[in-house]
């Protein structure tokens, strides 16, 4: 669990509907216009659906410089960088117990593809464009379709706030010779207006022993994102934006071999992703509070993974590569007290993967494929949807469903029943409950993972039913100053058919283990959190937050794998004399079930960050991530703590115009 610095924006594209059509100064924390939950705007703390919400600022307060790192230490939220990254997967979410596809991830409303072995890769999505992540726990599906069993998390960015020039930029020097080079500029002029957005980092691999062989634990690794965006008003009431984005991760690992008779060999083992997204999104006020909102958009992942044998021409090498085009129209009407919201959105994936090898003949080394090792899978979505949100006085009541048909798995029903009760004016009562549903994932169905040098291979099934789910929260938020706040939260969820990996029923074959995804059949998931926050001063402000998750496997009677079910997060902000700013955020996370005799370790996490003012948008830091230096065992099953260890950093960030608005 990492916290790591972060550039967040001046410039970029849509939010939704009414709510991304406001240029003006950026919303102070916890007064922040949410979208997420209903998909109508509204005020975190008066929204209908408890919206948990980042902004920039707070993820620059913990160093975050991508999305995982900026929702690492999130009360309710686990984020498993030890467990999924680096070693085949990728850092993955988890929340009310539900990880990897039972989380939807969006940007800007539309869901991300190129997940790997099932999850998308928070690290690979860079905060240099970033305004807000919205986080929403529970059964979304009634609004977002298939795999919101669990949450949803939406990536915000924005437009440009100003007239004329802006830009912002980042550079800051890491442990194992990380570097991180961020930016973006926009240029406004009435209207129309256009950004450009940079990300680079880097960062040295981590050897794997300490007895001078060359092997890495974790490879070296390169980002690199580009970013265009741009918008305009067509008329007073059409506003058109495009975003199109370019990411390349590269990861070079290495390993040595021995070989009878032949002795110590090398083997690379690099890895590249290349993702491309381009979007399109229309608005038409309607009129005041009502719109429409039209979006088309292409998305295309390329992927692959080789082993390359020095001084050797036996080598493999995978491809990969997903596809999804989509189209949603967004009906939003305001009558008074009711708003209703329709829409209806069309989806068309494709994946598919295929393998190259030189091996060994009598004749001598010869190239056999590509070949189809995972047979193509295409299908297609059609959903429509529909929401009332009505404000009674005090109550406001919020029924929503979502009939969705899929080319494979034929149709689904999500239905939603909201509500939140405005006590006083200090007091508030929400309650929520829904249908959540999954189809597998493509390559849940086919995919094939080999890390046999980590010692273990994932493989798809073909076989596999959806997910179903019904799940039930409630909070209380009550503010009796404006200098403290507290909330609590329960919720319930069950469960049909979970997939997950089958971690206990591994298949060893020349010690490489085996794993392939399977329906569960029932479980369930439960628990609750406590979220305090304090100002006792203008100078100070203290956070604290205590969640618990229980988790069972109804089918074997035992509670599901590494989910841990107990966390506590606690923070400090100081902003002291001569313009310094120190932020300091502890984690301790309890050890979690894997199965009846072995358990995830548990952990407990400390980041520091001090910065100060150069001048009114400028500043130098100075921060350590995980100062206790709390580090993952190599080889240790489902050991979720931080690969990396401790982790220095220093930086200089800068707005522009540098002077205050």
């Amino acid at each position: 669990m990492r916290r790591a610095v972060v550039l967040a924006l001046v410039v970029l594209v849509a939010r939704s509907a009414r709510a991304e059509d406001r240029v003006g100064p950026p919303a102070k924390d916890g007064d922040v216009v949410v979208v997420t939950g209903t998909r109508t705007p509204e005020r975190a703390q008066r929204a209908t659906v408890k919206t948990d919400v980042i902004t920039r600022d707070e993820a620059d307060r913990r160093g975050a410089t991508n999305v995982a790192d900026a929702l690492a230490s999130q009360p309710g939220l686990v984020v498993n960088p030890g467990s999924y990254g680096f070693l085949g997967g990728v850092s993955a979410l988890q929340i009310q117990g539900f990880d990897r596809d039972r989380v939807l991830i969006l940007e800007d409303g539309e869901r991300v593809v190129g997940d790997v072995g099932g999850a998308i890769d928070l690290a690979a999505i860079p905060t240099a464009d970033l305004d807000r992540i919205e986080v929403v726990a529970g059964p979304t599906s009634s609004l977002y379709g298939s795999a919101a069993l669990g949450g949803v998390v939406n990536i915000l960015t924005a437009p440009p706030r100003r007239q004329g020039g802006s830009g912002r930029a980042r550079i800051e020097g890491r442990s194992f010779r990380g570097l991180v080079l961020q930016g973006n500029g926009a240029y406004r002029a009435g209207e129309p207006w256009i950004g450009l957005d940079l990300n680079y980092t880097r960062q040295d691999g981590l050897e794997r022993y300490d007895d001078g062989r060359p092997d890495l634990r974790l490879p070296e690794t390169t980002r690199r994102m580009f970013g265009l965006r741009a918008g305009t008003k067509l008329t007073k009431e059409m506003d058109v934006r495009v975003r199109a984005r370019a990411f390349r991760d590269r990861l070079d690992g290495l390993e040595s071999q021995t070989a009878p008779g032949l002795g110590r060999f090398l083997v690379d083992l690099p890895e590249q992703t290349d993702r491309y997204t381009l979007h399109v999104i229309h608005v038409t006020k309607i009129a005041a509070g009502s719109s429409l909102r039209l979006t088309l958009g292409r998305q295309q992942f390329d992927n692959f993974t080789s082993k390359d044998r020095r001084d050797s021409p036996i080598d493999e090498r995978r491809d990969r590569t997903q596809r999804m085009q989509s189209f949603e129209g967004v009906l939003t009407l305001a009558d008074g007290p009711r708003t209703w919201v329709t829409g209806a959105r069309f989806e068309a994936e494709h994946f598919e993967q295929t393998i190259t090898k030189t091996e060994s003949t009598s004749r001598g080394p010869a190239v056999i494929g590509p070949y189809t090792e995972v047979l193509p899978l295409a299908y297609g979505i059609a959903a429509g949807y529909g929401q009332l949100s009505w404000k009674l006085g005090k109550l406001t009541v919020m029924p929503g469903v979502r009939v969705e048909g899929h080319t494979r798995y034929g149709e689904s029903f999500a239905p939603r029943l909201a509500a939140a009760y405005t006590v006083t004016p200090e007091l508030t009562i929400r309650a929520s409950g829904g249908r959540g549903f999954r189809a597998p994932s493509a390559k849940e169905l086919g995919f094939v993972f080999d890390h046999s040098f980590y010692g273990y291979r994932i493989t798809g099934n073909p076989g596999l039913l959806p997910e179903k789910s019904w799940g039930v929260n409630a909070d209380a938020s009550w503010s009796p100053a404006k200098t403290m706040a507290y909330r609590g939260s329960v919720f319930a969820n069950w469960v049909d058919d979970l997939i997950d990996l089958d971690l206990a029923n591994g298949v060893v074959t020349n010690s490489v283990a085996s794993y392939s995804y399977t329906n569960f059949g029932k479980a369930r998931t439960a628990g609750g959190q406590v979220d305090a926050r304090f100002r006792p001063a203008p100078w100070i402000t203290a956070e604290t937050s205590y969640a618990y998750t229980w988790t069972r496997d109804d089918v074997n009677d035992q509670p599901l794998q590494a989910r841990p079910p107990h966390s506590l997060t606690s923070s400090i902000r100081i902003e002291g004399p001569w313009k310094t700013e120190l932020y300091v955020r502890a984690r301790v996370v309890t050890n979690a079930f894997l199965d009846v005799d072995t358990r995830a370790p548990g952990y407990q996490t400390v980041d520091a960050r001090l910065g100060r003012a150069l001048w009114a948008k400028a500043q130098a830091y100075v921060g350590a991530l995980n100062l206790l230096d709390v580090r993952q065992e190599p080889g240790r099953i489902g050991d979720t703590r931080s690969p990396l260890g401790r982790v220095l950093y220093l930086g200089i960030k800068a707005d522009f115009p540098w002077e205050d608005d």
